[in-house]
């Protein structure tokens, strides 16, 4: 990561675009897997059977998903990056065991059908679809851990390429399940998604070797020691980010088992988050860029000044497309749902608008604390949104007799909004002290 030129809102825009770009291809993948879902053989218990697994498959991913963060924020030189990457082969073999493990015994039926409560009808077909997610935990662990040393090193420009493989190969297979007609929904998106994050995979690994080659082959100056304790330190409490936050899926999942209509509930989630995913992704993109780019305190107030146009922009334009026929045409006629899904869609989704904005100041907040290495406050804010979560789904559904994906909305909404609290109450203690830091003075070397 070196900084040569003025921090601007010029500047911050243009490194954030393609790591904007990045997310928001990987938020255009839900809702293509689910159009196609829709249009082939059993809709409504395939589009449950690929909501179920996907947030079982996301669950046993999650302790790899900050090392993009961590890619971003740690490698040095060699001995930093080689300490990432070893770290990166345990994770992948032991996920891939666990995955294996869920998938092939019993434990998934029990996972599935006791603790969450889906319907039985989509209990084997989930896990048909779950097994053909093995490869998912190990691509995206290698994937996200050179990304994030593409981003620390000023490399965003090409980080989108590394999904648009992802994309490319995933049109390929679903347009191929739904020309041929002959396999179930939830499976076609399964493939398609398992053979997509290969391919990032691939590509990642192929625009980091010259970065690799240029920055972490050699030791330099500030190449301190990363020794195991430090790194758990840090990466640990974020892990442990991904993991309860992660937990937040399941709770829904059970809510939405066992509120009204719970059938229609569980079809029509996947297609409303894989929307408000749209939104949100323009947000989650932006932590890292605040990792990245953040020093002192003058790029502390361009940060902050950004944060709060992107905020009003991300939720305001969220909201006008929920409350017009931009949302009614998007799941007609792009997801491919049926008038009536339609219908039960367009309420949750006018519930979470305020979400993408929400989220936007969750990446700021959590972008200043990574700055500082103070990851366990992010692990606290989590918590903190997990339990709001779970308290408001089960308690809304005990006293309002409203629809599961009705009452998830305004618990995904309380949660995020819960959770912004907590880290704007948590973070002004260390907002003052970056804001005070002298330009001369900046972390990561070097001023504008």
């Amino acid at each position: 990561m070196l900084r040569r030129e003025p921090l601007t809102q010029k500047r911050i825009f243009w490194f954030w675009v393609p790591l904007a770009a990045m997310w928001l291809m990987m938020a255009i993948e839900l809702p293509a897997i689910s159009a196609v879902i829709a249009r082939l053989p059993e809709p409504e218990p395939n589009l449950a059977a690929f909501g179920i697994m996907f947030s079982l498959a996301l669950i046993v991913e999650s302790p790899i998903i900050m090392l993009l963060t961590a890619g971003t924020a740690l490698p040095k030189g060699k001995q930093s990056y080689e300490r990432l990457l070893n770290f990166t082969h345990i994770l992948a073999v032991a996920l891939t065991a666990l995955h294996l493990l869920v998938g092939l015994t019993p434990l998934y039926r029990m996972v599935v059908g006791t603790l969450i409560g889906a319907p039985a009808e989509i209990i084997e077909p989930s896990r048909h679809a779950f097994l053909l997610m093995v490869p998912w935990s190990a691509a995206i662990a290698y994937r996200r851990l050179w990304q994030g040393v593409l981003i620390r090193f000023d490399r965003t420009k090409v980080v989108p390429f590394t999904i648009g493989a992802r994309l490319a190969v995933s049109v390929i297979v679903l347009t191929t399940g739904l020309l041929m007609n002959r396999f179930p929904g939830a499976s076609v998106g399964a493939a398609a998604l398992s053979l997509g994050v290969i391919a990032a995979a691939v590509a990642s690994y192929g625009f980091v070797r010259s970065t690799v080659r240029e920055h972490l082959t050699a030791s330099t100056p500030d190449d301190e020691p990363l020794a195991w304790r430090e790194f758990l330190v840090f990466y640990v409490p974020l892990a442990l980010t991904s993991a309860i936050a992660l937990l937040g899926q399941p709770v829904l999942s059970v809510g939405l088992a066992r509120a009204p209509e719970p059938l229609t509930s569980l079809a029509v989630w996947p297609v409303i988050t894989g929307f408000l995913f749209l939104g949100r992704s323009f947000a989650i993109s932006y932590q890292e860029a605040v990792v990245a780019l953040i020093e002192d305190g003058r790029s502390f107030e361009k940060l902050r000044r950004f944060t709060v146009v992107l905020t009003c922009t991300l939720s305001g334009v969220f909201a006008l497309v929920a409350v017009t026929p931009a949302a009614r045409l998007w799941f007609e006629n792009i997801s491919g749902l049926s008038p009536k899904l339609v219908t039960f869609a367009i309420t949750p989704t006018i519930i979470l608008a305020a979400v993408p904005g929400l989220t936007t100041l969750i990446s700021w907040q959590r972008g200043l604390l990574v700055h500082v290495k103070r990851t366990p406050t992010i692990t606290r804010a989590v918590a903190v949104n997990v339990v709001v979560l779970a308290t408001v789904m089960l308690g809304v559904a005990t006293l309002l007799p409203l629809a599961g994906a009705t009452i998830a909305a305004i618990a995904l909404t309380a949660s995020v909004a819960a959770e912004g609290l907590f880290l704007w109450w948590r973070s002004r203690p260390i907002a003052t002290q970056v804001r005070t830091v002298p330009a001369s003075v900046g972390c990561a070397g070097g001023g504008d």
